[in-house]
């Protein structure tokens, strides 16, 4: 069982892998694509900064969290995705083609969304919520972005 602490823990984790696999992709193309990976990671690097100050908050006012209502093992499997999408950007497994590459991207943000929006911000504290959904809608503008 993970504590609400470790649980913004890995949703910060999260949030600095999705900005390592933009920074990878923005390194292996050019043009509009690399322009869109590199405004990808600048904002997941603001994402994952953001969660880290919620975190800083919850120690000096732990009812902020008190009732963080997390799928666990969701927030695990796409911390586990997103490891092995990180390793795969980085072996060359998304090279080439960069439309397969922000179609690949798109997926994974839809799945970062749902982690946001149904895991992260169900039965928590209404500012927290709000926190985690605006998140969630910034996942799905990337998406949108990568979708074209």
């Amino acid at each position: 069982m993970s504590s609400n602490y470790q649980l913004l823990e890995k949703a910060e984790r999260l949030e600095l892998l999705a900005q390592l696999i933009y920074e990878a992709l923005s390194g292996r193309f050019s043009g509009e694509p690399r322009e869109i990976f590199k405004r990808l990671a600048a904002e997941e690097s603001q994402h994952a900064a953001r969660v880290r100050l919620l975190a800083a908050r919850y120690r000096q006012d732990r009812r902020l969290v008190a009732s963080l209502g997390v799928d666990t093992p969701l927030l695990d499997r796409l911390l586990v995705e997103a490891e092995e999408a990180l390793a795969a950007v980085n072996a060359g497994g998304w090279d080439g083609d960069p439309q397969a590459a922000l179609a690949s991207a798109a997926e994974l943000e839809d799945r970062f969304c749902q982690a946001h929006a149904q895991s992260l911000s169900q039965g928590s504290h209404p500012e927290l919520r709000a926190f985690f959904e605006q998140l969630a809608s910034q996942d799905k503008a990337h998406a949108a972005l990568l979708k074209g």
